[in-house]
């Protein structure tokens, strides 16, 4: 048998490395050009390399302290960088809302904050909702920053970093004085934090400032305990009014902050309250309307219904309201569920609204965002981790035409990504490692993915942070088995469970979405306009594809969506790094966990025995109806991913764990197994902050209504 023979029966795959991106992709209906490049996705990599020597360098520091040190610093590398984040996300929030002299200027060198700072901004970027809803809810010098610094400059700041070593260039004078005079912070970060290191914080009880408060205590020292701001049993004493407060407290007065200030006739609107649910969009009317029946509430409640709050009385009267809540995030809830449903009376043992519960949450801790910062960091850290694995933060990864190919084509399944969300948009999908990538890349360019989403999906995705194993697995099937209904080819060839057979009725696409396609031939993937059309005359240089119009095939054609060299697999690994295992104390894995590898088995098993039956039916010409319908559903696709499944003894299954659920920052900040940002265009599932399955304020008691991507 000839080579072209060979490679003729293999699925669809790339023989040629291309160096170029087309001048067009298909989504939906519309034809777009690349929305992010390969120069913006190196820049991101290298980014993210910077970032991965940031956290060795912490834990290097605190893997070799001298006898001398030990006794005022820890030793612990994984605390030790749960309290470097946390002070990062304080320096961060220092330079946001500082006193800047004048409006942000134009980027250059001399307005980079240092690479802690950008690393907390970098994460904030991939929370595109609450990102966007903090930049215009309010009229802060905080929200105004966020929203002059919405798009990062990636190449900008990657300039920054040498390519080899990853070091960050020396600052000029100007860069130094610019961070500095608007946080009043020094430039440089220091690595270690000593016991003897303290935060200046307001009091929420007198609004005093308590300038000695302790980044780290000894009590620390033991796993989960530790009263210091970056220990998760914060609790500190007042130097004035002597009341102790915690975070929950000062985020409590943070909410009775924003509603006086509300009552002072200022901007302001709650959190999770100002964007459409449905569709990611800035909706004022609906907004005012929530935060009217909020206010009267509270102003029913407080008897302030008769008196108006003066420019001068905005903070006394917050602590007021404050201490009439107890400073209690409990007492906040049921404030604000009686005020968004008035006529539905809440009890202490029912399931919490979604909406209001986001809304608490957002007013659960201290500072400006409307998110846990710290937490958010050390999820992402496990998507960095994942780069990692793949090799993809070396400098000389994408300098060859295979790695730019690689890119490339990372590039262009987020493009089909986007494309099979459009088609399905009440659906839970599951991005692959490298379309999460360029999701990422995106993201970072938070102007522009609002309009390009917004006009290409009609709604703005926002993440998923923490999913149940469950749900993933079954979304993740369904999202596999649409993607090869839409395109003809396999979704993942890693060596994960293989795809359900062709009759499955996971994920049925509507006929009207999709022209079918054989698995197995060229054409594979025409829908996505990679490919010449058997129609279209030689030269014209164009294609049209399934009737929807133009689009424009360059030198993409014969081209496919998926590599079938085995070095290109993990690539194509479900994007499982936001698991949320919640175990039992005593628990190491859940059933579910383990269901998952069995059903994998189970799959190989079901192609082997396709296609001995397929043999047999070609060298006997007998069978059965069930037995000839069994070998016509083991395609090429599902026999190499079986054959991978069953000889990548080493590759670990998707959505899986074997070593427990609680990862090594649990017992510093309660984050388990470290999930990061993973972007779903998909409806909410049911338990989940920010989920709406259950009905919310805004969309009433319909299930899943409120939730294209990131709920109501």
């Amino acid at each position: 048998m000839s080579s072209q023979q060979i490679d003729a029966d293999l699925p669809p795959h790339y023989n040629d490395f291309e160096t170029e991106l087309p001048l067009k992709f298909r989504v939906g209906n519309e034809d777009v050009s690349p929305l992010v490049t390969i120069t913006a996705a190196q820049a991101h990599l290298h980014l993210l390399a910077a970032f991965d020597k940031l956290k060795k360098d912490v834990y290097s520091a605190h893997s070799s302290l001298s006898d001398e040190e030990t006794s005022e610093i820890p030793g612990d590398p994984h605390r030790a960088w749960v309290v470097f984040v946390n002070r990062a996300v304080h320096r961060f929030d220092q330079f946001m809302s500082g006193k800047w002299t004048s409006d942000f200027p134009n980027w250059s060198e001399a307005v980079i904050p240092p690479l802690d700072v950008i690393m907390v901004w970098h994460t904030y970027l991939l929370n595109p909702r609450t990102y966007y809803e903090d930049s215009i809810r309010r009229t802060t010098p905080f929200a105004r920053r966020l929203a002059a610094m919405e798009s990062m400059p990636l190449t900008l700041i990657a300039s920054l970093v040498d390519p080899t070593t990853l070091e960050v260039a020396l600052p000029s004078a100007h860069r130094e004085a610019f961070f500095e005079s608007a946080s009043g912070l020094p430039f440089m970060y220091s690595l270690k934090t000593t016991y003897s290191d303290v935060v200046s914080l307001q009091c929420p009880c007198c609004n005093t400032i308590n300038p000695t408060v302790r980044w780290i205590t000894h009590e620390g020292d033991e796993e989960g305990k530790g009263t210091g701001f970056a220990e998760p049993d914060f609790v500190h004493q007042c130097d004035w009014c002597s009341h102790k407060f915690n975070r929950s407290m000062m985020g409590v007065k943070k909410f009775c902050e924003e509603l006086t200030r509300r009552r002072a006739r200022r901007k302001v609107f709650f959190a999770e309250t100002l964007l459409d649910p449905m569709t990611g969009k800035a909706d004022e009317m609906l907004a005012e309307m929530l935060t009217l029946r909020l206010v009267r509430r509270i102003n029913a409640v407080f008897k302030l219904e008769k008196k108006s709050c003066g420019q001068d009385e905005i903070i006394q009267e917050a602590i007021n309201l404050a201490k009439g809540l107890d400073w209690s995030s409990q007492e906040l809830y049921v404030l604000i569920h009686q005020g968004l449903r008035p006529r539905e009376k809440h009890h202490v043992y029912d399931e919490q609204l979604p909406r209001v519960k986001r809304i608490v949450a957002a007013y659960s801790l201290p500072g400006y965002a409307s998110i846990d910062l710290v937490a958010a960091i050390l999820r992402q850290g496990s998507f960095i981790e994942k780069m990692k694995e793949l090799g993809w933060l070396e400098s000389y990864c994408f300098q060859s035409s295979t790695g730019q190919a690689t890119l490339l084509r990372a590039i262009a399944r987020y493009h089909a990504f986007l494309d099979l969300m459009s088609a399905k948009p009440g659906s839970f999908l599951v991005p692959t490692i490298d379309i999460d990538l360029i999701w990422h890349t995106h993201q970072l360019s938070s102007a522009a993915y609002r309009v390009d989403t917004v006009r290409l999906l009609g709604r703005t995705p926002n993440h998923d942070d923490a999913v149940q194993p469950v749900t993933l697995q079954s979304a993740y099937d369904n999202t596999a088995a649409a993607w090869k209904a839409r395109f003809g080819v396999a979704y993942s060839v890693c060596g994960c469970m293989p795809d359900s057979g062709p009759k499955s009725k996971l994920f049925e696409l509507p006929k009207k979405d999709v022209t079918p396609v054989k698995p197995k031939i060229a054409e594979s993937g025409r829908r996505f306009g990679f490919f010449k059309s058997k129609k279209s005359k030689p030269g014209d240089g164009q294609t049209r594809v399934d009737g929807l119009g133009i689009v424009e095939p360059s030198k993409w054609n014969g081209q496919y969506l998926v590599s079938k060299e085995l070095d290109q697999a993990d690539c194509s690994h479900p994007s499982d790094h936001n698991i949320h295992v919640p175990l039992s104390k005593g628990e190491t894995i859940q059933p579910d966990l383990i269901s998952r590898e069995l059903a994998s088995k189970e799959r190989v098993v079901a192609v082997k025995k396709g296609l001995e039956q397929a043999d047999s039916n070609r060298t006997e010409g007998s069978g059965t109806n069930d037995e000839k319908e069994e070998a016509a559903q083991v395609d090429e696709w599902r026999k190499l991913q079986a054959e991978r499944k069953e000889n990548r003894i080493e590759h670990k299954e998707a959505f899986t764990t074997r070593e427990g659920a609680n990862g090594p920052y649990y017992s510093y900040w309660g984050v388990s197994i470290e999930p990061s940002p993973g972007f779903f265009g998909a409806v909410k599932y049911k338990d989940a902050v920010g989920g709406c399955a259950g009905g919310c304020a805004s969309c009433g008691d319909t299930p899943g209504m409120c939730a294209a991507v990131g709920g109501a």
